[in-house]
């Protein structure tokens, strides 16, 4: 994925719409990159907002349906290009990384939030380790094991569901 960095941010925004943007990292819907085209959609004061950042250029382009953008660098524009910083994982993208290519933490961090429980935990019964085990491991119910894996197939995440991911990834990466 294209790198972007906060002093790129800084180097375009005002101190203000950076601090104002903080409240709008993560809160995107729709987001995208395609090359280092960056595209969400956020609910503003005034309605939705698209708003999308190429980031290749120097100075960042950016646009947004704001009327602020107009003038300046919009605080939509700077959170857009923070999500990108903190959250990658939220921008639909056809980037996967495979289990054996992890190497950072960055990478774990990546791996995790685009990998689903339910395909980490058929994984680790390919290795002959049972749900029930991992639930025992994690110390909860195989009920609740299966409640965190239908909620993490409907998009919603369980306090537990990235334990329980790290769980299985060092499972994973443990058996031989």
């Amino acid at each position: 994925m294209p790198k972007l960095s906060e002093e790129q941010l800084r180097n375009i925004s005002t101190p203000l719409n950076l601090q104002r943007a903080e409240n709008y990292v993560g809160k995107f819907i729709d987001c995208s990159v395609e090359g280092s085209l960056l595209k969400g959609t956020i609910k503003g004061n005034h309605g939705a907002y698209i708003t999308t950042l190429q980031i290749d250029s120097d100075p960042i382009k950016f646009s947004c349906e704001c009327s602020n953008s107009k003038e300046v660098f919009c605080k939509h524009a700077a959170a857009l290009g923070l999500t990108y910083i903190y959250t990658p994982w939220v921008f639909a993208s056809s980037r996967k990384l495979d289990r054996k290519s992890i190497t950072t933490f960055d990478d774990i961090k990546f791996y995790i939030k685009t990998t689903t429980l339910k395909s980490l935990l058929d994984d680790v019964r390919g290795k002959n380790i049972s749900s029930s085990q991992v639930a025992e491991l994690a110390g909860v119910s195989i009920q609740q094991l299966s409640s965190i894996v239908k909620e993490d197939l409907n998009g919603k995440n369980h306090v537990l569901t990235d334990p329980l991911k790290i769980a299985c990834l060092y499972l994973l990466c443990s058996q031989k």
